[in-house]
């Protein structure tokens, strides 16, 4: 039985990819994002523990041969990443950004486009098209290949519809602590996913008619 979190996830995914083609049709050819551009491939970011697990069940089910190269990539990726983050300064913690322009390929780019795509995390899912964040209600973000600086964005349905998918993206990650889902020490990374096992972090599936202690529920 599939985890209700990652079936969550799935479905934030899935309006995360509607508002994104939203998007496309509001902006038309400004969007330029397609197979071979790969600028938001370098960007260094943080993914949840659900996002992870998610990534982690498709490494494990690729072959060899396609596994291989892309757990390479991520072992070489970890140690590049701290020593650029080391060199700017920062001292990589859960929220910290790091200075706009640091850079550095995504271990799942592989011949300019993302070997995980289907499984990708959501960030990587809305990047390109403008982004509202309720957290920051001043100001709108946007891939300046499509939206260069200073560019007006006109989108009178942007706040409302970008506010909901942030409250239930929110109400997701309180779920998954309510339920006892395991939060790591450390910042996960897409390479963290692609080299460690983070589906055990999910909280247990409670089949129908079980308790949450794992005993079958009957009536007496």
């Amino acid at each position: 039985m599939e985890s209700p979190f990652v079936l969550r996830y799935l479905e934030s995914s899935a309006e995360i990819e509607r508002e994104f083609e939203r998007n496309r049709k509001l902006y038309g050819e400004r969007i330029h994002c397609q197979k071979g551009c790969s600028d938001c491939c370098s960007q260094i970011f943080q993914i949840t523990e659900i996002e992870a697990a998610y990534i982690a069940r498709y490494v494990k089910s690729l072959p060899a041969a396609r596994r291989g190269p892309l757990v390479e990539r991520a072992r070489r990726y970890l140690p590049a990443r701290e020593a650029i983050l080391k060199e700017r300064g920062v001292i990589e913690a859960w929220g910290s950004l790091p200075p706009k322009g640091t850079r550095l390929p995504c271990p799942a780019l592989e011949d300019g486009a993302c070997s995980i795509y289907a499984h990708r995390p959501l960030i990587c899912r809305k990047y390109g098209v403008p982004l509202y964040n309720p957290k920051r209600p001043g100001e709108v973000n946007a891939c300046e290949l499509n939206f260069p600086a200073g560019e007006e964005i006109a989108d009178g349905q942007l706040v409302q519809i970008q506010t909901d998918l942030y409250d239930r993206w929110r109400a997701l990650q309180s779920d998954y602590n309510d339920a006892g889902g395991r939060r790591d020490d450390q910042p996960i990374s897409v390479a963290r996913a692609i080299l460690e096992d983070f589906e055990p972090y999910l909280p247990p599936v409670i089949r129908p008619g079980a308790s949450p202690s794992g005993r079958r529920v009957g009536n007496d």
